[in-house]
């Protein structure tokens, strides 16, 4: 299916957006991540559904947690 390749380039993307330490890496993995829950409940495959939906929580609590220490708040925390 075409879609796991879409998902695929939206995975690495982030990693390599993380590794980088961008915030924008939260973004693809929100994408990734949500392509690869809808290919998984297309074919089936209810434990994979399971963890890109916790997946995709992660991912929002990791996008706040970057962007409120980016904004100053939990700086020191980071250090």
């Amino acid at each position: 299916m075409l879609i796991s390749y879409f998902a695929m380039f939206f995975s690495l993307t982030g990693i390599i957006l993380n590794i980088r330490k961008n915030i924008l890496c939260w973004f693809c993995f929100m994408i990734s991540d949500t392509l690869w829950f809808s290919y998984s409940v297309l074919t089936g495959q209810w434990a994979i559904t399971l963890t890109h939906t916790v997946f995709i929580v992660t991912n929002f609590i990791g996008f706040y947690s970057w962007s409120k220490a980016k904004n100053g708040k939990d700086a020191n925390k980071n250090q």
